[in-house]
């Protein structure tokens, strides 16, 4: 059976979450710890762990921290963040860390069910107030240069295969990296993507 962990040190979050996680994930084992250390003495017993959601404020050590140390231990289990904190830079340094999603814990139930299913379908997940936030500050900080690179290519109208084709990667790495490129600019297609682009003169069309 799938196995789900939430690492929180707060008793309503381990009551609220197994529900959600239910709506998305069906007939799954949720499991609970309450900080660092019992939630990888948990994730280590699990045989199915799929999804972490996890608190950036745990007692004893910083989020960040925490979540490096679960995904350098599986790095093959999606991280939800689940957090009080909404500044940009701990969102960053959230993704940066490996996280594939972002959840405030001031978000309504219908919008948490909505943001597991984002990951659920192998996706990432911001807030759009947030996102737009990210965007405004410097979105391309937010971008590796090769995300710039295939952003380029995209204003030069190239489609998804022939830009993994000229750059010699595979086809899904380019989609990843174009995903990648829709939340640092808060856009949700390509078109809007390559609007914001030249709108901000982020990658110019040549």
């Amino acid at each position: 059976m799938t196995e789900i962990l939430v690492v929180d040190d707060h008793p309503m979050i381990h009551e609220i979450a197994p529900q959600v996680v239910k709506k998305v994930f069906g007939d799954v084992e949720v499991y609970s710890a309450s900080d660092l250390n019992s939630g990888l003495e948990c994730a280590a017993a699990c045989k199915e762990l799929q999804l972490v959601l996890l608190d950036l404020t745990l007692p004893g050590c910083t989020g960040i921290d925490a979540l490096l140390k679960f995904n350098r231990k599986y790095p093959d289990t999606k991280i939800v963040v689940f957090s009080a904190t909404e500044d940009p830079e701990s969102i960053q340094a959230a993704f940066r860390a490996g996280a594939v999603g972002y959840i405030p814990k001031t978000s309504r139930p219908d919008l948490m069910v909505a943001a597991l299913k984002v990951v659920a379908a192998g996706g990432k997940y911001v807030p759009s107030e947030i996102l737009a936030g990210l965007a405004e500050s410097n979105p391309g900080d937010q971008m590796t240069q090769r995300q710039l690179e295939v952003l380029r290519l995209m204003l030069r109208g190239l489609s998804n295969r022939q830009i993994a084709e000229r750059l010699d990667i595979a086809e899904g790495t380019v989609k990843q990296h174009a995903t990648d490129i829709y939340q640092a600019l808060a856009v949700n297609s390509r078109a809007e993507a390559i609007a914001a682009a030249r709108r901000r003169g982020l990658a110019p069309n040549s």
